[in-house]
C-alpha cells in the first residue's frame, strides 16, 4: 500500500467541501480505489483487513475518558461552601489545640471533637453524593451499551458479507438501502433512485439525489431516504466527517427541562439560605457581644483578638453550615437519580430511552398519534381473502397453520389459467424486496405475507428469482424497482421480458384501480374494465375494509417492443390491467383496547394515523376504542386534512374531534403534529419508516419501532423494543412517576430547609449562650439525610396504573402545587413551634437541666426523627389519607428509613461526643418518638383541608384568532361606544405581529413542500 497516512485529510476535506475538482485531481473513483489497493469488482480481501485497520483506524470512536469514583469525590470539594466549611473546621482545630480557654487558662478538654466531626461529616456527605453521581454515570453507560448493533452488507473477496458497522475498514465496498444511516465517508459507485438527508451533519433538511456526476459524495451520518447504492469507503472513525464532528462536540449532556426548573428553584433557595446564614452569624456575634457587655467585659473581649477570632470562626462555621443545609443540591441529584433509575426500569418495560428529557416530557403528554401496523396490531400479516376478475365475492384463504390452508390454495391455483397464475406470481415475487434467508421470510411484513401466499401454492420463490435474474437485475440489467411511494401508495417494478418491458404494480386498491382500464380473467382472457365493473370492485374493497382487512391490488402492463428501452426516470404512470386483489389481516394486539381506555382516563387523546383506506382505518380504530361510532369523533383522509393547513379556525375545530387520519402521507403527519403543538398540546408520535423521521423530530416525544429503520430510530427519543402501543402508555406512566417522585423530594426538602434554617436562626437569638441549638456537625448529618439519602428514598418509587387515573400535569404548572405548599408550611410550622418549645420549656417535660448537653441532644434527636417521620408524609402529593399505602413499591425507601433510624440511635447512644450528644434513657427515647410522630396525624389533617388547584388552560387555536375576533367586536356598531382606543391599538399590534409569524411559518411549510417528494400529492 503506497498511500500515505498524511493524505487522509485530503479525502476528508473533499467530503466536507464536496470538491469535485479535488476528486478529479486525485484521479476520480477508479484511481482512488487503486491507490487504496481495492478492486471495485472484488472488494477488500480478508487478508488485508488487519493492515487497513492499523493504517487507517477502526470505524469507531475512542471511548470517552472514564470518570472514576475518586474524580467524583474531588469534584465535590470544588464547591466553595464545602471549602469554606473545611477551612473553618481546620482553623477551629488549630485554635483549640493552641489557644487556652479565656476563663480557665487551660486547653479545652475535647475541644478537638467538633472540628474533627465537621471534617469527617463533610467527607461522608461528599462521598455519598459522589457515589450517587458515579452510580448514575455507570447506569448511563450501561444503557448506552444496550443499543443494538447495526449490520451492513460489504463486498469481501468478491462475495457479499454481512458485518457490523465497526468492522468496516477503509476501502470496503458498502451497500446502502433506504432507511440506513451511512456509517462511513464514501464515494458513490452505482445505485438506483438514491436520495439522502444530510441534515444530521449539515443542518439543512433537504433530500439530495446522489449519482456519479452531480454529487458522488456520500457523507457519514447521512440518512438514506430512497433507493439503494454501493459506495467505496474513504474515511472511517475519527477520520470521517461524522466521527470528527462527534469528537469535537463531546461534552456533558444538556440539562433536561425539569432540571432547568429545579436549578432556578435551587438558586432561589440558596439566596434565601445565604441571607439567613448571614443574619444567623451576625445574631450570634451580636449575642456574644451583648453577653460580654452585661458582664462589663465587652472591652476586654473586643481587645482579645484571638478570642474574638475564635468566636467569629465559630459563628461563621454555623452560618456556612446553614448555607450547606439550605443549598438544595439534592434537587438536581433527585432528578438525576429519578431519571437514571427510570431509564433502567423503562428498558425492562420495553422502552429504550435515547434522550433523558423524553422521560419527564411523557409525564405531561396530552396527545398520542399512533401508527396502526405493528403498534396497534400484531404485525403478523396473512393473506385471508383474494378477489379475481369476475368474482362476485372474495375467495376465502385459510391462514397458515389451518389444516385447510394448502388445500384451499391448491384449489385457488387450479382455478386460474396458466397466464393469469404466472402474471400473479411473477408480480408478487419480482415486485418485492422481501426474501427468504436462513429458512425464514424476512423483510416488509406485507410483502412476506404475499410471498407466503405464493409459497402456499407450491411455488419456490428463490428458484423463480434465480431464473429471472432477480439478484443480477439489482444492477439495473433486467429489472428496475421504484420503492413504495407514500405519495402514490404503490410499488412498481419494470422487468425486461424478451422484446417487451413489463410493468408490475401493487398498492392501495382504490388508488391503483384508477389506473386500470383492462382486466385479465382467471382463464387468461383480457377484456376492457368498465366503470360498472370498477364500482363492483370498489364495493368488494369497502366490504373487506369494514372487516378491518387491508387490501392490495395487483396489476401489470406490457410495453410491447420496448424490451431494450431505458428505464423511466420517474415512477411509471401506465394504464394497467387488473389481476387480483389480496386482502391481508393483521390482528389487533390484545392489550391495545385496555391501553386506549387507560389513556382516556389519563386525559390523553389517542389518534390513529395510517396509510390504510378510511374504512379499514375506522374498523381498526373501533376495535381499539379510538373511534367511537355515533359520537363527535371524526375520521379524515390525508388529502382532505391537508387542505386545512393554514386555515386555523377550521383546523382547530377538526383537531378537537379528529381520531383517525387515513391515507396519510408523512407530510400530513407533520402538519398534524405542528397543528397540535401550536395549540399547546404535548404530543407523542410513533413511527417506523424513514419518512416518519421529520414528524418524530417535530413531536415533543418521538417513539420509533425496534423493527423500524435506523433513520427513524435516530430521529426518535424513545425506541419501543416490542413495537407495542401499550409500551407508549407505560412510558406516559413512567413520565408521570418521575415528575411525582421529584415533587415528593421537593416537598420533603423544602420542609426541612425552612425548619432547619429558621430553627438555627431563632434558636441562636433565643439561646442564652448565643449558640445555635443545632451544632454544625448535626446540621451536616441533617444535610445528608435530606439530600442524598432522601433523594434515593423518594426518587426511586415504582409507578402504578393509578397514575393514569388523573389528567396530565400541564407544562406551565408550578413545581410546588398549592397542596404541597399547605403540607410544607403546615409541617414546617409544627417543627419550628415544637423546637422553640423544646428549647424554652422542653427541659421541664423531659426533666433535664436547661441548656445541658442532654437538653440539646433531645432537641437534635427530636428534629431528626421529625424528618424521618415526615418522609412518609412527603410520599403523598394529593389528598391521600393512607400514608403507608404503596410502601411495597418502594423497598429502597424502607431500607433508608431503617438505616437512618439505626444511624441516629448510634449517633446518640454510641458516638455522642462526636455528634455533640449524650446518651438518652428509655423514657427519654419514648418521649422523643411521641413528639416526632405528630407529623403523621398532622399530615392527615392537612390533607382533609380542601385546596383548589389552578385549572390548566384548554388548548385553543393560536392567540391571534381571538385577537381577530376581538378586533371585529371593537368595530361592531351594535356595541356601546368607547370600547377603548388603547385596546384597539393593542389588538392591531398583536394582529400584525402574529400575521408576520404566521407568514413566516407558511413560508417555511411551503419551502418544505417544494423540497419534499410529496409535493406531487
Amino acid at each position: 500500500m503506497t498511500h500515505d497516512h498524511e493524505e487522509l485529510p485530503v479525502y476528508l476535506r473533499m467530503i466536507m467541501d464536496k470538491d469535485k475538482e479535488l476528486l478529479r485531481d486525485l484521479g476520480g473513483l477508479r484511481k482512488i480505489a487503486a491507490t487504496m489497493e481495492v478492486d471495485i469488482e472484488e472488494g477488500v480481501h480478508d487478508s488485508t483487513v488487519a493492515q487497513r485497520r492499523e493504517k487507517w483506524g477502526e470505524n469507531c470512536l475512542p471511548p470517552e475518558e472514564d470518570v472514576t469514583l475518586l474524580d467524583k469525590v474531588l469534584e465535590q470539594f470544588e464547591d466553595p461552601m464545602i471549602k469554606l466549611l473545611m477551612a473553618a473546621a481546620v482553623i477551629s482545630l488549630v485554635l483549640n489545640f493552641t489557644v487556652p480557654d479565656e476563663h480557665t487558662g487551660q486547653m479545652r478538654e475535647g475541644g478537638w471533637i467538633e472540628g474533627t466531626a465537621i471534617l469527617i461529616s463533610v467527607l461522608i456527605v461528599a462521598f455519598v453524593s459522589s457515589a450517587n453521581e458515579y452510580e448514575k454515570e455507570l447506569k448511563f453507560k450501561e444503557l448506552s451499551a444496550a443499543k443494538p448493533p447495526e449490520h451492513f452488507e460489504v463486498l469481501r473477496n468478491g462475495r457479499k458479507a454481512r458485518i457490523l458497522s465497526f468492522e468496516i475498514v477503509q476501502g470496503d465496498i458498502v451497500y446502502l438501502n433506504a432507511g440506513d444511516t451511512n456509517p462511513v465517508d464514501g464515494l458513490y459507485i452505482e445505485g438506483q433512485d438514491i436520495k439522502v438527508d444530510e441534515s444530521a451533519i449539515t443542518g439543512e433538511n433537504l433530500e439530495i439525489p446522489k449519482n456519479t456526476s452531480s454529487d458522488p459524495f456520500m457523507v457519514s451520518g447521512s440518512s438514506i431516504l430512497e433507493g439503494h447504492c454501493s459506495i467505496i469507503c474513504i474515511g472511517v472513525g475519527i477520520n470521517c466527517l461524522a466521527g470528527r464532528s462527534e469528537m469535537q462536540n463531546r461534552e456533558k449532556k444538556d440539562a433536561t427541562p425539569l432540571q432547568v426548573k429545579l436549578e432556578i428553584l435551587t438558586d432561589q433557595i440558596t439566596k434565601m439560605g445565604m441571607t439567613m446564614a448571614a443574619l444567623t452569624s451576625l445574631a450570634l456575634f451580636s449575642k456574644t457581644c451583648w453577653h460580654e457587655y452585661e458582664n462589663n467585659n465587652l472591652q476586654n473581649f473586643l481587645t482579645n483578638y484571638v478570642v474574638v477570632f475564635r468566636v467569629f470562626i465559630a459563628n461563621i462555621t454555623v452560618g456556612i453550615t446553614i448555607i450547606v443545609v439550605a443549598v438544595p443540591e439534592g434537587l438536581p441529584l433527585s432528578v438525576t437519580i429519578a431519571l437514571a433509575y427510570s431509564m433502567k426500569r423503562m428498558l425492562e418495560d420495553q422502552n429504550l430511552v435515547r434522550h433523558l428529557a423524553a422521560c419527564e416530557t411523557m409525564g405531561g403528554a396530552t396527545q398520542i398519534c399512533s401508527d396502526k401496523t405493528g403498534t396497534l396490531t400484531q404485525n403478523k400479516m396473512t393473506v385471508v381473502r383474494a378477489v379475481f376478475a369476475g368474482d362476485e365475492r372474495p375467495r376465502h384463504v385459510p391462514p397458515p397453520g389451518n389444516k385447510d390452508h394448502f388445500a384451499e390454495l391448491q384449489k385457488l391455483k387450479d382455478s386460474l389459467g396458466r397466464e393469469t397464475f404466472s402474471l400473479l406470481t411473477e408480480g408478487l415475487i419480482m415486485n418485492s424486496t422481501a426474501t427468504r434467508l436462513d429458512g425464514k421470510l424476512k423483510g416488509n411484513k406485507t410483502e412476506c405475507a404475499m410471498l407466503e401466499f405464493v409459497e402456499g401454492m407450491d411455488m419456490d420463490i428463490m428458484r423463480i428469482r434465480e431464473k429471472l435474474n432477480y439478484e443480477k437485475s439489482k444492477s439495473a440489467y433486467d429489472r428496475h424497482t421504484y420503492p413504495f411511494s407514500s405519495a402514490k401508495k404503490c410499488m412498481t417494478t419494470l422487468l425486461r421480458c424478451g422484446s417487451n418491458m413489463r410493468v408490475h404494480v401493487k398498492g392501495a386498491s382504490e388508488l391503483v384501480l384508477l389506473q386500470c382500464d383492462k382486466r385479465i380473467l382467471p382463464n387468461g382472457k383480457v377484456e376492457t374494465l368498465t366503470e360498472a365493473m370498477k364500482q363492483d370492485i370498489r364495493e368488494l374493497i369497502s366490504d373487506m375494509a369494514r372487516q378491518a382487512l387491508r387490501t392490495l391490488l395487483i396489476a401489470y402492463n406490457d410495453r410491447v417492443g420496448q424490451g431494450k428501452a431505458d428505464f423511466d426516470a420517474e415512477v411509471p404512470d401506465d394504464k394497467l390491467t387488473f389481476i387480483a386483489i389480496l386482502a391481508i389481516e393483521d390482528p389487533m394486539r390484545d392489550e391495545v383496547p385496555e391501553a386506549v381506555r387507560e389513556c382516556k382516563k389519563a386525559g390523553i387523546t389517542v389518534r390513529m394515523v395510517t396509510g390504510d383506506n378510511k374504512a379499514t382505518a375506522i374498523a381498526i380504530a373501533k376495535q381499539a376504542g379510538i373511534y367511537v361510532p355515533n359520537s363527535d369523533d371524526i375520521a379524515m383522509e390525508g388529502k382532505d386534512f391537508r387542505q386545512l393547513d393554514g386555515n386555523f379556525e377550521k383546523m382547530s375545530y377538526v383537531l378537537g374531534k379528529l381520531k383517525v387520519l387515513a391515507r396519510m402521507t408523512p407530510l400530513d403527519k407533520q402538519i398534524l403534529v405542528e397543528a397540535l403543538r401550536s395549540r399547546g398540546e404535548v404530543v407523542a408520535v410513533t413511527g417506523d419508516g424513514t419518512n416518519d423521521a421529520p414528524a418524530l423530530k417535530l413531536a415533543n416525544v418521538g417513539f420509533a419501532m425496534m423493527t423500524g429503520t435506523e433513520v427513524a430510530k435516530g430521529a426518535s427519543d424513545i425506541i419501543l423494543m416490542d413495537d407495542n402501543f401499550a409500551s407508549v402508555v407505560t412510558a406516559a406512566m413512567w413520565g408521570r412517576n418521575i415528575n411525582d417522585n421529584i415533587r415528593k423530594f421537593i416537598q420533603f426538602q423544602s420542609t426541612v430547609n425552612i425548619a432547619a434554617v429558621l430553627i438555627a436562626f431563632i434558636g441562636s437569638v433565643m439561646s442564652d449562650s448565643g449558640e445555635s441549638p443545632l451544632k454544625p456537625v448535626q446540621l451536616l448529618w441533617l444535610n445528608l439525610i435530606m439530600d442524598s439519602l432522601a433523594a434515593l428514598a423518594l426518587a426511586t418509587e415504582r409507578p402504578t396504573r393509578e397514575l393514569l387515573n388523573r389528567p396530565p400535569t400541564y407544562s406551565e404548572s408550578p413545581l410546588i402545587s398549592r397542596r404541597m405548599w399547605l403540607n410544607i408550611l403546615g409541617q414546617s410550622l409544627y417543627q419550628i413551634v415544637l423546637q422553640i418549645w423544646l428549647l424554652n420549656k422542653g427541659y421541664e417535660y423531659f426533666d433535664v437541666e436547661e441548656g445541658s448537653e442532654k437538653h440539646m441532644t433531645i432537641i437534635f434527636n427530636v428534629f431528626v426523627f421529625l424528618q424521618v417521620v415526615n418522609e412518609f408524609n412527603a410520599r403523598k402529593l394529593r389528598n391521600e389519607v393512607n400514608l403507608f399505602a404503596g410502601l411495597g413499591r418502594a423497598p429502597l425507601f424502607i431500607i433508608i428509613i431503617i438505616l437512618t433510624s439505626i444511624i441516629q440511635v448510634i449517633c446518640v447512644q454510641a458516638v455522642g461526643s462526636f455528634m455533640g450528644c449524650v446518651p438518652l434513657d428509655v423514657e427519654e427515647w419514648k418521649k422523643c418518638l411521641i413528639l416526632s410522630s405528630a407529623p403523621l396525624p398532622i399530615g392527615i389533617i392537612l390533607r382533609m383541608i380542601p385546596v383548589t388547584e389552578p385549572v390548566p388552560p384548554k388548548p385553543t387555536a393560536p392567540d391571534y384568532i381571538d385577537t381577530f375576533r376581538r378586533e371585529k367586536r371593537l368595530f361592531d356598531p351594535t356595541k356601546p361606544k368607547g370600547r377603548g382606543a388603547a385596546a384597539l391599538k393593542q389588538a392591531g399590534k398583536e394582529v400584525i405581529q402574529q400575521i408576520k409569524i404566521s407568514a413566516s411559518l407558511s413560508t417555511i411549510r411551503r419551502r418544505k413542500r417544494l423540497n419534499s417528494v410529496y409535493a406531487r400529492v
